[in-house]
């Protein structure tokens, strides 16, 4: 649930990605470059990416940025588009080992 909204959440398709993504249940800050934040729910995280849920829509192939808990901002590619749910490339990859210690963190949250 986003705010007072129910969102509906749909499985991350497997092709093509670059490493297994953990199922999460977290709030992040998500902006693109000019624009103010606001909050989006992650579904799947992984060190090379995210799966996010918003109302907003940005256009495959922006750039954008993202606050997950505890790091600083980090720049993503939205790759994916279905519905609200957004799948989303980090252009530098997490390191796997603060990958797994967010997926643990983040877990059931």
């Amino acid at each position: 649930m986003l705010g007072n909204r129910t969102i509906e959440t749909r499985k991350a398709p497997t092709a093509g990605r670059g490493a297994e993504r953990a199922p999460v249940t977290a709030r992040a800050r998500f902006r693109e470059p000019g624009l103010n934040p606001f909050d989006v729910e992650l579904f799947d995280l992984s060190s090379t990416g995210f799966r996010m849920v918003t109302f907003f829509r940005p256009d495959i192939g922006k750039h954008i940025w993202v606050n997950l808990p505890g790091l600083q901002p980090l720049e993503a590619i939205v790759r994916r588009a279905d519905g609200n749910n957004y799948g989303c490339e980090f252009v530098n990859p997490l390191h796997p080992s603060v990958a797994k210690h967010l997926q643990v963190k983040l877990r059931g949250q």
